[in-house]
C-alpha cells in the first residue's frame, strides 16, 4: 500500500529529553532515541526525570496549529529560502551573508512562522509535564534558555512522530 493512514489520534505516550539532567546516553543513543522515541533505547534515564505526555494531533488539530501562527500570512519567499538554504552551516552562514535585505527579512519571517508553528503544536499536544496537567506557559518557564529550545525541538519531534505515520504505519 503506497498511501498511510493515521490509526487513531487518540494516541498519546510519554517522552523525556535528552538535556534533562536525569538522562544518561550517549550521542549515538540520544539519536537513536529522537529518531524512534523507543525510552529504552536512550540509556539510563533516573527516576527524576520529566516526563511529557503528548497527545497524537489529527490533520485537522495540524492544520488549525498551523493556521493559528499565521500560516495564511507567512513569507512564501521566506520559504522558499528555507527551503533552498545549503545544510552545512558554513555554507549557509556564506549564502545568508549574499541574501538581499528582503529576502533576510523574508526568511527571519518565515523562521518566525515555523517557531510559532511549533508553540502551536505543544500547545495543541501536550496533556501532562511529571503527571500533572501541562502547558506550553509551563515549557516557556524552563531555564536555561538553550534547555527550552531543545525542549521546544524535541517535543515538537516526537509529536510529528506520533501525529504522521511513516511507510510502516504505528
Amino acid at each position: 500500500m503506497a498511501l498511510s493512514f493515521l490509526t487513531s489520534a487518540d494516541l498519546s505516550i510519554d517522552v523525556v529529553v535528552t538535556c534533562d539532567k536525569e538522562v544518561m546516553a550517549t550521542s549515538e543513543q540520544r539519536k537513536d532515541y529522537l529518531a524512534d522515541g523507543d525510552l529504552d533505547s536512550l540509556g539510563e534515564v533516573g527516576s527524576n526525570a520529566t516526563r511529557f505526555t503528548l497527545k497524537a494531533l489529527s490533520p485537522a488539530e495540524r492544520e488549525e496549529a498551523e493556521v493559528r501562527a499565521g500560516a495564511y500570512s507567512r513569507s512564501e519567499l521566506g520559504r522558499m529560502l528555507w527551503i533552498e538554504a545549503p545544510g552545512d552551516s558554513s555554507d549557509r552562514a556564506r549564502w545568508h551573508h549574499g541574501l538581499s535585505d528582503d529576502e533576510r527579512v523574508a526568511m527571519a519571517d518565515y523562521q518566525a512562522y515555523l517557531s510559532r508553528v511549533y508553540v502551536e503544536m505543544v500547545r495543541s499536544s501536550l496533556t501532562h509535564i511529571g503527571g500533572e496537567e501541562g502547558s506550553i506557559d509551563q515549557v516557556n518557564l524552563i531555564r536555561p534558555d538553550s534547555d527550552r529550545l531543545v525542549v521546544m525541538s524535541e517535543l515538537v519531534l516526537h509529536i510529528q512522530r506520533i501525529s504522521l505515520l511513516g511507510a510502516e504505519g504505528k
